[in-house]
């Protein structure tokens, strides 16, 4: 009988890296400046007037085949894409715990809905209302969610980390 995790492997989302193994929770991979995926994931930032300095990929299979029991589970296939702002010292807690903001340490992305943390339908949503002293120091996370309310970190999937430039 083969693995969760090989299962969960043979069908991740088809942009992911190919890997056998995971030895770590989750890997970064950059996203290459001029590529499709690049394209895309710019687009949703255009309105925010703000220059991104990088985009990195987040693999994390755990997260992704949790989110997809989920999404069986509650046999809904309807997918939203939300935007979460943290520290950037606090991205690997992020990362590692599923936007856990009980774990962050710098005090951003504390704010809560229920008991999870706040998404954002949209990019420009998530940078205005957070502090302008604040947007040095963060990194937005670009979060796959089941629609509808929030029940369990299981209905969320972090897909991009989003890193902008210093403003002057």
């Amino acid at each position: 009988m083969a693995s969760m995790l090989s299962f969960v492997l043979e069908n991740v989302p088809s942009n992911w890296e190919k890997l056998s193994n995971y030895d770590t929770s989750y890997i970064l991979f950059d996203v290459q400046d001029l590529s499709i995926e690049s394209k895309h994931v710019k687009a949703m930032f255009d309105l925010t007037l703000l220059n991104i300095n990088s985009i990195r990929r987040v693999q994390n299979p755990f997260q992704y085949g949790r989110f997809k029991l989920r999404q069986e589970m509650l046999n809904n296939n309807l997918v939203e894409t939300v935007f979460h702002v943290i520290h950037v010292r606090d991205l690997e807690t992020a990362l590692k715990y599923t936007c856990d903001y009980r774990r962050y340490k710098n005090g951003y992305g504390f704010e809560t809905v229920n008991k999870h943390p706040r998404f954002y339908s949209d990019a420009q949503d998530a940078v205005s209302n957070q502090p302008a002293s604040m947007v040095n120091n963060s990194c937005i996370l670009v979060v796959n969610k089941i629609s509808g309310e929030t029940k369990t970190q299981s209905d969320y999937y972090i897909q991009y980390v989003v890193f902008l430039n210093k403003l002057q």
